[in-house]
């Protein structure tokens, strides 16, 4: 039954279906403010049923962030709640450590290893299981192939920086060196990967540094979230970001049973398939889909609103890569007059916030325009 001293909460659909779908919201009431921390649950005012929540402490004190995951929520439909000062038993999102690297459950399945070892070219995640447990990236080349061993499964990079290739891993490449978390916390809803990177030459002399918030939600493993808030940062002066295709912000290799030359498809929010009609363009979402031992599975990458230069330009292979690239302009369009290069003024930053979301299917099995929405249209929430 529902607390009648709960404090309630009220969730609208908006224009869209909400199935899956993570809020995450910032609360400014001192009743929330005083349950951070603690375990706490949402009572469905209409089913009694208990959903698990999270209500965490800012970093400032002086609001909380609430969290959910919500389900069968139609458009323009509203559902109401009382946030109860009671937790619901559930492994959610569980980190487990091993050397140099977390190992993430959800809800005791296992989904993905976040390896940072600072001998690495970068830190990256692998694998990263999608539905039916199948691997939807590619990351220990050794192991797969020996074609761009660089392209390790889901990572951050980029291939001119201050003229410095920290995008492959050759004998002259720069690197992204691990330097600290400053969160690594697990959650019945949500887990945070939140790490401090150096990007360096091959002397290790610093170029630039970064931030790389990475939320992962428990959500099924037909609708897998990963969040990233990427923060660049001019730490060591000027950084310069060339023009070049050689490089992603966010950045995925997947199966190579997946790759699109060997059967699988690539779709961009505009409609575009494959190599032919994707590459080099701009597009608001990617997606791309095979077959990995018998089950259809894909993944996507979603680009921000909020972004600099969105819609993003899209690096995207038939044999399998797909990342998002702002400074490259010039290149994928073959025309010097637009070059997209960049320079980024010492002690400023950039921000940028991406969602990869794992599916069963390909883009329209999936939902991916209709999930896109949950990214950069999210439901809106009240807290009386």
């Amino acid at each position: 039954m529902a607390d009648k001293n709960g404090i309630p909460v009220t969730v609208n659909a908006g224009e869209h279906d909400r199935d899956g779908c993570p809020v995450i919201v910032e609360v400014d009431n001192t009743k929330v403010r005083a349950l951070a921390g603690g375990p706490v649950s949402l009572i469905d005012l209409g089913s009694g049923a208990v959903i698990p929540a999270q209500c965490e402490p800012s970093g400032d004190g002086k609001t909380a962030t609430l969290s959910w995951i919500l389900d069968g929520l139609n458009a323009h439909q509203e559902q109401s709640y009382t946030l109860s000062p009671e937790g619901v038993e559930g492994s959610g999102v569980v980190f487990s450590d091993s050397e140099n690297a977390i190992d993430v459950t959800i809800g005791g399945r296992a989904f993905t290893t976040f390896r940072y070892g600072r001998d690495q070219f970068r830190p990256y995640f692998f694998p990263v299981l999608g539905p039916e447990g199948r691997a939807v990236t590619r990351g220990e080349t050794s192991e797969i192939s020996t074609d761009h061993v660089h392209h390790r499964s889901l990572y951050v990079a980029y291939g001119e920086v201050n003229d410095v290739d920290v995008w492959g891993e050759g004998e002259n490449s720069g690197r992204v060196v691990h330097q600290g978390f400053t969160q690594r916390s697990g959650g019945v809803v949500v887990g945070r990967i939140y790490t401090q990177n150096d990007w360096v030459n091959k002397a290790g002399q610093k170029l630039m540094s970064d931030r790389q918030n990475f939320r992962i939600y428990s959500t099924p493993e037909t609708g897998a979230i990963i969040d990233l808030d990427l923060t660049l940062i001019a730490s060591a002066g000027d950084v310069h970001f060339g023009d070049t295709k050689e490089g992603g912000i966010i950045s995925i290799r997947v199966n190579p049973s997946m790759n699109a030359s060997d059967g699988g498809r690539i779709e961009n929010a505009y409609g575009g398939v494959n190599e032919a009609e994707t590459w080099g363009k701009r597009a608001q979402w990617c997606d791309y889909s095979g077959v990995v031992d018998g089950a259809h599975v894909g993944i996507a990458v979603f680009d921000h609103l909020t972004n600099p230069r969105y819609p993003t330009y899209w690096h995207v292979r038939n044999y399998g890569l797909m990342t998002t690239n702002i400074f490259g302009s010039g290149t994928f369009e073959g025309d010097r007059n637009k070059d997209g290069s960049y320079t980024l003024e010492s002690g400023s930053e950039m921000n940028f916030r991406f969602r990869v979301y794992i599916h069963a299917g390909d883009a329209s099995d999936g939902k991916v325009a209709q999930k896109y929405h949950d990214f950069i249209n999210p439901p809106a929430v009240t807290v009386s």
